[in-house]
C-alpha cells in the first residue's frame, strides 16, 4: 500500500493538471514507476506483480464458449444476421502452425484489451473491450481463424496511469497482442507499446501514441472534417455564439483543438477557448449560468462521460436554459436514453458510424445488425455506445489481418499483415478509413434525441458526405 502511495503521490499533479496536454510521462517518472512494480527493473514472464487487478478486474473471455446462449441458441435470420460470416471474412484451408509468439497455442490466440473500467469514471469506455470480446465471439462461433478460438484478457487502468503501466507490464508477455484497448490513462504505457514492438491494434489517448509503427488503424492526427459543423450552421444560419466544454482528464484537451477550429471554420464564433469541466463535479450550475451570461447559442459537449452529461442537463434545466443547438460527441448511447428519457431530447451527436441506436437501422445495414446481435449475446443488458463500435472495428480489423498471416502467425508476420489491410470501417459500420494513410473520407450522420430516444436526423440512409471539408489544422 505504501509503494502504491508513493507512486500516486508522484502522478498525482500530472495527472491533474498536466496530462491533459496528452505528452508522454517523464523518463525519469516511467523508469521510477518500473523500478517500482518490477522491484529490480526486470520481470519475468507471465508472472503477475504489482499492480494486479482486484478479482473480477480481469477477465478472460473465449467468446465463443461463454455464455451458455452462444453454444445453445442458433439465431440465423436476416433481421439479425447473427449466424453470418464476419464482415471482411476469408475463406482459409490455413491450419494451426507451431506457437512461436506470445499468446499462441495450437488451439488459442490470446490478445488482450486495457480499458477504464474503474476510478472516477467507473465503466468509462470499458465498452472498447465488450465490442472486441463481441466480434470475436462472431468469429468463434464459426471455428475462429485457422482453426484457433480467439480469446480476450481484460486489464483496467483505473484512470490511474500507474496502474495502466503494471496492467501493460502484467498482459504483454502473454500476449499475441493488444485488441480494442481504449485506456484513458495510456499515458503511463505508450513508451512501453513502442519499446516492446506489440502490435496494438486500439485508440492510444495520448497523441504520441499513434504515431508509432506497431499501432493500427493508422490516423491522421492533424485533419478533421467539418461537415457535422457546416451542417449546424446550415440549419441555424442566424446562431454565431458558441462553446465548447470538455472533460478535464487524461489527454481530451490535446484533442480539442481540430474541433474548435471545424467550428469556426464552419461560420460559429467561439466566446472563449475551449473550457475544462470536471469529470466527478457533482455540479455544473456555474458553467450554465456562465454560457447564459455569455448569450452562447451553441453548446458543444466534447468527451463528456454519460453521467457527467446527465449532471449537466439537470442543471441547465434547472437554470431554464435551451440553447439552439445542443451537440455532443459521445452522447449517442442507450444509457443516455434511460437516464433522461425525454429530458434528453433535443441534443444532437455528429457520428462517423451508422447510428445503430435508431430501431431502422439493423434492417437497413447487415453489419449493424451483426454488432446488434453479437453484443447482446455476449454481454446482455450491458451499455452500447461508440466505445463498442471502436472494440469491434479494430476487432474486425485484427481478424483480417490474422487471416492474412495464417497459420504460422506471431507477432512480426500479424504487423506484417496489419500494414496489408487497405481500409479501417469499424467491421463495416463506419466511416473508411485509408491504410496507412490515415486518409478519412469526408462523411458523417447526424443523430438526434427525440421521444426519449435516439434517432437518425440526417441523411435519410448511409452517409453525408457532401457538406464542409476535410480541415487540415496543425
Amino acid at each position: 500500500m505504501r509503494r502504491y502511495l508513493r507512486l500516486l503521490a508522484i502522478l498525482v499533479l500530472p495527472v491533474l493538471v498536466g496530462a491533459a496536454c496528452g505528452s508522454r510521462l517523464p523518463d525519469k517518472t516511467l523508469e521510477t514507476i518500473d523500478a517500482e512494480l518490477t522491484g529490480a527493473g526486470t520481470r519475468q514472464a507471465g508472472s503477475d506483480q504489482a499492480f494486479a487487478p482486484r478479482s473480477g478486474e480481469t477477465t478472460e473471455v473465449a467468446p465463443g464458449e461463454a455464455p451458455a446462449e452462444l453454444t445453445t441458441t442458433s439465431t440465423t435470420t436476416a433481421a439479425t444476421g447473427a449466424a453470418s460470416a464476419p464482415a471482411g471474412a476469408v475463406a482459409t484451408n490455413c491450419r494451426p502452425g507451431a506457437a512461436t509468439s506470445p499468446g499462441v497455442t495450437p488451439g488459442e490466440i490470446k490478445v488482450a484489451s486495457i480499458v477504464t473500467d474503474s476510478g472516477p469514471l467507473p465503466g468509462a469506455t470499458e465498452g472498447s473491450y465488450r465490442g472486441a470480446a463481441a466480434y470475436f465471439a462472431m468469429v468463434n462461433s464459426q471455428g475462429g481463424v485457422c482453426g484457433r478460438k480467439l480469446t480476450l484478457v481484460k486489464g483496467d487502468d483505473g484512470l490511474d496511469p500507474a496502474r495502466a503501466r503494471g496492467e501493460f507490464l502484467r498482459l504483454e508477455p502473454k500476449v499475441l497482442g493488444f485488441v480494442g484497448s481504449y485506456s484513458v490513462a495510456d499515458s503511463g504505457y505508450v513508451d512501453l507499446i513502442e519499446k516492446s514492438k506489440v502490435p496494438y491494434v486500439g485508440l492510444p489517448i495520448d497523441p504520441s501514441g499513434r504515431r508509432l509503427a506497431n499501432v493500427f488503424p493508422k490516423t491522421r492526427e492533424d485533419i478533421i472534417n467539418t461537415g457535422p459543423f457546416a451542417w449546424w450552421k446550415q440549419q441555424h444560419p442566424k446562431v454565431t455564439k458558441a462553446a465548447i466544454l470538455f472533460a478535464d482528464v487524461g489527454g481530451v484537451a490535446a484533442n480539442i483543438d481540430g474541433t474548435a477550429k471545424a467550428m469556426q471554420k464552419a461560420g460559429f464564433q467561439l466566446v472563449e477557448p475551449p473550457i475544462a469541466v470536471g469529470v466527478a463535479d457533482p455540479d455544473y450550475t456555474g458553467q450554465v449560468r456562465n454560457l447564459q451570461d455569455k448569450g452562447v447559442e451553441f453548446v458543444y459537449l466534447f468527451a463528456f462521460e454519460v453521467n457527467m452529461h446527465v449532471r449537466f442537463n439537470r442543471n441547465m434545466r434547472q437554470q431554464r436554459y435551451e440553447p439552439e443547438i445542443k451537440g455532443s460527441n459521445v452522447a449517442f448511447n442507450d444509457r443516455f436514453s434511460k437516464l433522461l428519457k425525454t429530458d434528453g431530447d433535443g441534443w444532437e451527436n455528429n457520428l462517423a458510424y451508422l447510428p445503430f441506436l435508431d430501431p431502422g437501422e439493423a434492417k437497413r445495414s447487415k453489419p449493424v445488425a451483426d454488432f446488434l446481435a453479437w453484443n447482446q449475446r455476449v454481454f446482455p443488458g450491458s451499455q452500447l455506445d461508440l466505445f463498442n463500435v471502436a472494440g469491434w472495428g479494430r476487432a474486425a480489423m485484427f481478424v483480417e489481418a490474422l487471416r492474412k498471416a495464417g497459420g504460422e502467425v506471431n507477432r512480426t508476420s500479424l504487423l506484417q499483415s496489419l500494414g496489408q489491410v487497405p481500409v479501417y470501417d469499424d467491421g463495416g459500420i463506419g466511416v473508411k478509413i485509408a491504410q496507412p494513410s490515415g486518409a478519412i473520407d469526408r462523411c458523417f450522420v447526424m443523430a438526434r434525441h427525440e421521444g426519449g430516444s435516439w434517432k437518425r436526423k440526417h441523411p435519410a440512409n448511409g452517409y453525408e458526405c457532401g457538406l464542409g471539408e476535410t480541415l487540415k489544422f496543425k
